[in-house]
């Protein structure tokens, strides 16, 4: 049986670990814009916790329901403005 050695398994882990963190970044920033009180963003923001797949589903799923929460939202304030 073959060993791996340190430096092979890190090449290997940098290309996702590069690509966990951006997707991260860009779902916190995502989340930040949108106009919608806190109480409504943090369910998504517990999907940094699920590694890699997590952003993904957020981009996939959550991103197009939090557009539209916003623009419930956005309507709701300027019907009582």
């Amino acid at each position: 049986m073959e060993t791996i050695d340190l430096s092979r398994l890190m090449l290997l882990l940098a290309p996702v670990i590069a690509v966990q963190f951006i997707l991260s970044i860009a779902l916190v920033i995502s989340i930040a814009r949108k106009s919608l009180p806190w109480r409504d963003k943090w369910p998504w923001l517990l999907l940094l916790f699920v590694n890699l797949i997590g952003p993904i589903i957020y981009f996939v799923v959550g991103s197009n329901k939090l557009d539209e929460k916003a623009a419930e939202h956005q309507d709701l304030q300027e019907g009582q403005a």
